[in-house]
């Protein structure tokens, strides 16, 4: 898993891509962290470049929904490949936050 973060007008764009596992949750959790320590208005998880997610990822992502979603901040994912947006979809995250697929 390779992660990339950069920050802009307001909000910060984390952009994943490989494979999350079980072993790379603690690193993005550390990743997720430090954003919400920003206090972004907006968090875009850019997943064009992942190829797979366990449930620890999305573990991570629900609770930086969770943090950010307390204080007034929002989620928005985009770049969800076919496999992955069924997932979401199976979970129901697709009812929490704005996710977008590779074909949107």
């Amino acid at each position: 898993m390779k992660i990339a973060v950069s920050d802009g007008d307001g909000g910060t764009t984390v952009k994943l891509t490989g494979d999350i596992h079980t072993e790379q949750g603690d690193e993005l959790f550390q990743v997720f962290n430090g954003i919400i320590e920003k206090n972004p208005k907006e968090v875009v998880i850019d997943l064009a470049g992942l190829k797979s997610i366990t449930s620890s990822g999305i573990g991570k992502i629900v609770l930086l929904y969770k943090e950010l979603n307390k204080k007034g901040g929002k989620i928005r994912i985009v770049g969800a490949n076919e496999t992955i947006m069924q997932i979401f979809k199976i979970v129901k995250l697709d009812k929490l936050m704005k996710i977008e697929s590779l074909n949107t």
